[in-house]
């Protein structure tokens, strides 16, 4: 991406160099303690390549912001006339959240106080604004028990055990009708039994259109050694709920990426109570009951999709898969 601000000024030439520079700047026990894991750029534009064409000018959420990676790749999506409401405690972290933003040459607001606490007040007094798009790299970490994030979330019904799925949770409930959440974050929530009430929530409110999962478990944020699975994940707020796009990559590169679209029952099976998100690894082999005729793609052949049907791969954890897959989506990247 080369977004260019007024002025001439090119955002994001050197934007990775900065990002990569400030992280290993952070003090290591306040970036432990915030849960802070900053996007690379990569990553932040295959996210914001998920978002469908607005339509109209875009109000765009980014809650733990950090220095604004993902904001710069959802303004080349969605457009200067975009505007963004971005939250970031850290300080460091948040003047240069200001400059990006600043550069870019969009409206913005940035938020110094706990995203936790000022959208509780929003929903709860049912004041402030409502987004078309939030794009989420949330803190990863657990609250205590009796913390007063806990008690604050519990007001607005929302009962979690990691800070990432209140962020994601709070951004859906800010969403108008048909706003879409993309967010990465750890795979945890698809199964654990503490995400239950999570889980329940995001399918209540949302169709869930896209499931991302990065193969290796330590290449997404690789310069924080972080070691989770990680997913990233596309909702859509009060649409009703139709094929999951499923894609893999083994890294933030994306060079051998792969994606099948599959029926919603495949993903979420309909008498499951506990709500558990399945990422299939069924093979040609031994195909996918129900699913629609065969596709199969590369990257570089998504691209250029338009209505064609055929066999797309997907390899999840080191397995070469196939699915069997329906219409195709075109992807426009520019890495």
């Amino acid at each position: 991406m080369d977004q260019t601000a007024p002025g001439g000024i090119a955002v994001a030439s050197d934007f990775e160099a900065v990002r990569v520079k400030i992280c290993g700047a952070l003090e290591p026990g306040r970036k432990t303690a915030l849960g802070q894991f900053m996007t690379p750029s990569p990553i932040a534009r295959f996210m914001a390549t998920l978002f469908d064409d607005p339509g109209r000018p875009a109000t765009l959420l980014d809650a733990g912001a950090g220095i604004g990676s993902l904001s710069i790749a959802a303004v080349a999506r969605l457009g200067q006339s975009a505007s963004i409401d971005a939250w970031e405690i850290d300080q460091l972290l948040r003047k240069h959240l200001e400059q990006t933003l600043e550069l870019l040459g969009v409206e913005h607001r940035v938020h110094a106080d706990d995203f936790i606490t000022s959208a509780v007040r929003q929903i709860a007094l049912a004041s402030g604004r409502r987004y078309t798009h939030a794009i989420l790299n949330p803190p990863y970490r657990k609250p205590n028990s009796g913390s007063v994030h806990r008690a604050l979330l519990r007001k607005v019904g929302i009962e979690t055990v990691n800070l990432y799925a209140a962020f994601i949770a709070l951004a859906v409930l800010l969403m108008e009708d048909g706003g879409q959440v993309v967010a990465i974050v750890p795979r945890s929530f698809c199964n654990g039994p503490y995400y239950r009430p999570f889980r329940r929530l995001l399918l209540r409110t949302c169709s869930l259109e896209r499931l991302h999962v990065f193969e290796s478990r330590t290449m997404a944020f690789q310069d924080d050694g972080v070691l989770q699975e990680n997913v990233i994940i596309k909702l859509v707020k009060a649409k009703p709920q139709g094929h999951v796009v499923v894609s893999s990559s083994n890294d933030q590169r994306l060079a051998d990426y792969s994606e099948a679209t599959l029926p919603f029952e495949k993903i979420v099976e309909p008498t499951d109570a506990e709500a558990f998100i399945h990422i299939p690894t069924d093979s040609l082999e031994n195909p996918v009951a129900g699913s629609i005729p065969l596709l199969t793609r590369t990257i570089s052949q998504a691209a250029n999709c338009s209505s064609r049907s055929g066999t797309r791969s997907l390899m999840p954890f080191g397995t070469a898969r196939k699915f069997r897959v329906g219409s195709c989506r075109t992807i426009a990247m520019s890495w």
